[in-house]
């Protein structure tokens, strides 16, 4: 949790650097050599500040900051309907009836279901 604490206040700091120069008039070059700051990292806060604020721009912090009590997160499932099983086995008699199996059926009961409907007139 102290490492969340100090990655808050690092980032805080970079974006107040970019806070700067947005109130500033100076060009990106100027202000990083007034900063004393690399200009390709500058230009690297920039981008992240930018996208930070695209990505949340009615908040002042990010939603990974904006905990629950106990750091729950919220959690919303819906019921999904239940598959079809796939038969094992389907039997289809001339008479278009159709018996289908959904789990492994004994050989023996389907010598019983083939001479039961012979046996039918």
């Amino acid at each position: 949790m102290e490492q969340r604490h100090r990655n808050e206040a690092h980032a805080q700091e970079r974006f107040a650097i970019i806070a700067r120069y947005l109130t500033s008039a100076l060009s990106q070059i100027a202000f990083c050599k007034q900063e004393g700051l690399p200009y390709w990292r500058f230009n690297c806060r920039l981008k992240q500040y930018r996208l930070r604020e695209a990505l949340w721009p009615q908040t002042t912090t990010p939603p990974e900051t904006e905990k629950l009590p106990g750091d729950f997160i919220p959690l919303h499932l819906t019921a999904a309907e239940p598959a079809a099983p796939s038969p094992v086995c389907v039997i289809e008699f001339p008479s278009s009836v159709v018996v289908r199996f959904n789990s492994p059926v004994a050989s023996a009961v389907f010598a019983q279901l083939i001479h039961a409907r012979q046996a039918e007139p």
